[in-house]
């Protein structure tokens, strides 16, 4: 087995461990020893989907898609699609240069094509409403803009090591930097690495969300075992090997039922389903929900943009207050208070609401503001987005 086999080999074995951080960095290594292992690729972007690296997601993609004499690789598909839904431009480039990789069937390139000149029209038309310099403002780049900008991997592998640990020890003292600090830590395999994530753990000095982001960053790093996380006065041990509760920088598969309950309050209100099913179902905590309900959640079809912002309230709140977090039960109130804070989100940014007036029961509001203690910013958030909207 060559260097690089066994580079790729590591990386595979830390990606089914879940330590995200230490796959991307063999990953990314391993590209760096041969640009067409299509497997590194494979790895790295999946890596850092992990992570929820959105934007060195973008980046990985429009180099991959740049690089001659890679093999079609049908998984990536997913992640395009995602990673530029609002961009057209960048979609379309993507689909043109992958068309032309080894070993794609000639029906992939068929409909390809016509995907990439749907969005070629697409983007034609919002050249035309609001012109090529404001979308670039925005933020829809090109393709080879994408793969232009660099990704904290590229400095973890060409800076000298000493000189980049003196620089994270500077951003850690930074409250606005240590966040981005952490989240790197976790992509350099080191022991240096290890002993810093869990001074940070340990640090009352920093923040709390960025703690838990530093006890998530040890596992994704490759730690197992006992790990010390102090707040609210006390010393927690956590079992990186089981963390109860659930570590995560995604939304808690607890809360799963309760944002079930959303889409459900959303189809009653769409009147695919009746205010009768709506009581059988969301006055229980029940985590599956029958198929034919499901199907119905699907159709009402709640924008992503409103989803978002719930999940990233439930994630803000985990996060500052772990391990310290409500059980999930009374999914009902939960709900409502995941609905009224979408609706201001809605009517702040004037957007439509078309789901009614949310369920006001006093649980309800509690958990409201549990959410909201944790996003200080959501309202100025809002008001941010308005003014941009109407500028």
């Amino acid at each position: 087995m060559s260097r690089n086999d066994e580079l790729t080999g590591y990386g595979r074995h830390h990606l089914q461990m879940e330590s995200y951080g230490a796959a991307a960095f063999c990953f990314y290594r391993a590209i760096k020893e041969n640009e067409f292992n299509g497997n590194a690729w494979n790895g790295l972007i999946l890596s850092l989907s992990l992570m929820r690296r959105e934007e060195e997601i973008r980046t990985t993609l429009a180099r991959f898609a740049l690089q001659p004499g890679l093999d079609f690789d049908r998984d990536l598909l997913t992640f395009v699609f995602m990673m530029w839904q609002q961009n057209p431009h960048a979609l379309a480039q993507w689909l043109r240069r992958v068309v032309e990789f080894n070993g794609i069937p000639e029906k992939d390139q068929l409909a390809f094509t016509e995907i990439a000149e749907d969005a070629e029209r697409a983007y034609e038309d919002l050249v035309a409403k609001y012109g090529a310099e404001s979308l670039h403002s925005r933020g829809m780049l090109t393709l080879e803009e994408y793969a232009a900008r660099p990704i904290q991997l590229d400095w973890l592998l060409e800076a000298p090591v000493d000189t980049i640990y003196e620089q994270l020890q500077w951003w850690l003292e930074d409250k606005d930097s240590a966040l981005s600090a952490v989240r790197l830590l976790c992509m350099l395999p080191d022991t240096r690495s290890e002993k810093l994530l869990r001074r940070v753990c340990r640090n009352v000095a920093i923040e709390p969300k960025v703690r838990t982001h530093a006890l998530l960053a040890l596992r994704w790093l490759g730690v197992r075992g006992n790990a010390k996380l102090y707040k609210f006065n006390e010393s927690f041990v956590i079992d990186l090997d089981n963390p109860k509760p659930e570590l995560t920088i995604s939304v808690p598969a607890v809360y799963k039922p309760a944002l079930d309950r959303v889409k459900l309050w959303a189809a009653k209100e769409k009147g695919l389903v009746t205010p009768e099913v709506y009581e059988q179902y969301a006055s229980t905590d029940e985590v599956q929900l029958p198929p034919e309900i499901v199907e119905k959640l699907d159709e009402a079809e709640v924008p992503p943009l409103l989803q978002e912002v719930s999940h990233a309230l439930i994630r803000a709140a985990h996060d500052e207050y772990y391990p310290l977090v409500p059980t999930i039960s009374g999914t009902r109130q939960w709900s409502a208070a995941l609905l009224m804070l979408m609706k201001d989100y809605a009517v702040g940014i004037g957007e439509e609401w078309p789901y009614g007036e949310p369920e006001q029961d006093e649980t309800a509001k509690q958990h409201r503001n549990w959410l909201l203690s944790a996003s200080p910013d959501f309202y100025p958030s809002i008001e941010e987005v308005r003014k941009l909207k109407e500028s």
